[in-house]
């Protein structure tokens, strides 16, 4: 199928850079660092800007209270609306240390050249997910300029990086005003740099941290070393005993013939994906083995492992206690909180003095890839790319989007922007013009077509 160019469009998508490169500097030098990790009141500075932003375009916006941080709600009507849209994304972002950063300051906005990209734009939050943010904010400005009659709402969450722990708040406190057609979220990735993608599932996640207390203080290692217990040992060996266990696998569907060729048909770099991340070793290099275990296989992972003696040198003490930090990625079909009651059972069997506290869940998600906001997602992407779009999974998780799904029953799709070498949650973050102008060109297309 060709899809007709629409030059007017077009020339005001390229005409909106200098609009996106201001408000984006706007959103990114507030850091909205997740709360947990800063100071609460760090996250009002962005809502504040963010609502102003928000209805610099005639959008009606609100703060929107919980029981922990706001979450920001606007609303852009038409009053002939033939659809209503919802555009999900979060404000919020991951700390960062400046150290690592080439402006020396995470939250220093800067703009470098480049030859393919036009413009990259740096700082934390740029791609994850302030740029993609702003770019369903311009995508609906044109289209209801050029006549689309449609209603979008958008919610800026700020506390995805957290979980989201009161999301619901919102969905409960506003159900009413975001009942739509769909929910679209930009929060996700494409595989590779030219290969447009469509997302079409969410893994879930389990976390869960255990610990053991063996003494009562630490002890010389050569006067008790052999005879007392050592925790860190111990709790490596249960790490080693959970990743060869199969009760995390339970209920795991593996993704069908169609699927399988989809992926096969992204382009998956594994040079790429190491580049992009800076990984030195994995675990293989068979592409589709790669995609296979991120995005369609259940995952467990050690976050950290803390006890005993970390400071220079060397201190011989067997430690008294230690604290295992662990987290599953789960997919489709797998039920989180039966994976934590068969944790705790194989820990209790396993090692019965650990104590495993679960720390939060959310489910996996799977996307619809038919009907209408599926086909104008994909022929706008394909529009503005002029490449087919491929459907993948994704290997993380919003914890916000199964909530949407469970709480309002409405359908959530997505319409993924980032790339991998943008750097979520990594040093020297970046969103890039290019990105940005299919993000807005396909949004408009979107809202347009959902419109009628």
């Amino acid at each position: 199928m060709n899809y007709p160019a629409d030059p007017g469009l077009d020339d005001e998508v390229q005409q909106s850079e200098a609009w996106f490169r201001s408000t984006l500097r706007t959103l990114v030098e507030l850091p909205t660092v997740s709360p947990g990790a800063t100071d609460d009141r760090e996250i009002l500075p962005g809502l504040l800007a963010a609502k102003e932003i928000l209805e610099s375009i005639g959008a009606k916006a609100e703060l929107v209270g919980t029981r922990g941080t706001p979450t920001m709600v606007a609303q852009l009507r038409h009053p002939e609306a033939r659809a209503h849209v919802v555009v999900y994304n979060h404000l919020d972002v991951q700390p960062a240390d400046g150290a690592t950063w080439k402006s020396g300051h995470p939250f220093r906005f800067d703009v470098e050249d480049h030859p393919e990209r036009t413009f990259l734009y740096r700082g934390r939050g740029a791609t994850d997910d302030k740029g993609p943010a702003l770019c369903a904010v311009r995508g609906a400005k044109l289209a209801i300029d050029r006549g689309a009659k449609i209603d979008v709402t958008f919610v800026w969450e700020s506390e995805e990086e957290i979980g989201s722990p009161h999301f619901t708040d919102v969905l409960t406190a506003r159900k009413d005003a975001l009942m739509a057609d769909a929910v679209i979220v930009s929060d996700t990735i494409w595989p590779t740099a030219d290969q447009p993608a469509i997302s079409t599932g969410l893994r879930g996640a389990l976390h869960a941290t255990m610990s053991l207390r063996t003494a009562g203080k630490e002890a010389h290692s050569g006067l008790v070393g052999g005879v007392a217990r050592n925790p860190i040992k111990e709790l490596a060996a249960l790490a080693t005993a959970i990743d060869n266990a199969s009760f995390w696998h339970a209920g795991a569907a593996a993704p069908d013939e169609d699927e399988i060729a989809s992926f096969l048909a992204s382009g998956f770099d594994p040079d790429y994906f190491m580049h992009a991340h800076d990984l030195h070793h994995v675990t293989t290099r068979d592409p589709l083995e790669m995609m296979l275990r991120i995005w369609a296989r259940p995952t467990f992972e050690l976050h950290g492992l803390a006890g005993g003696y970390a400071g220079r040198g060397t201190k011989t003490i067997v430690p008294d206690a230690a604290e295992l930090k662990c987290s599953f990625r789960l997919v489709p079909d797998q039920d989180p909180m039966a994976i934590g009651d068969s944790l705790v059972a194989f820990v209790r069997t396993a090692n019965p003095q650990v104590e495993v506290k679960l720390a939060g869940s959310f489910r996996p998600y799977r996307a619809n890839t038919h009907g209408v906001v599926h086909r104008a997602i994909h022929d706008a992407l394909q529009a503005v790319t002029g490449r087919c779009p491929v459907t993948v999974r994704e290997g993380g998780s919003i914890g916000a989007v199964p909530m949407i799904a469970r709480e309002l029953g409405i359908p959530v799709h997505f319409l993924p922007l980032s790339l991998p070498d943008h750097g979520y949650h990594a040093p020297n973050e970046y969103f890039d013009w290019r990105q940005a102008k299919i993000g807005i060109g396909s949004f408009a297309r979107v809202f347009k077509t959902l419109a009628g």
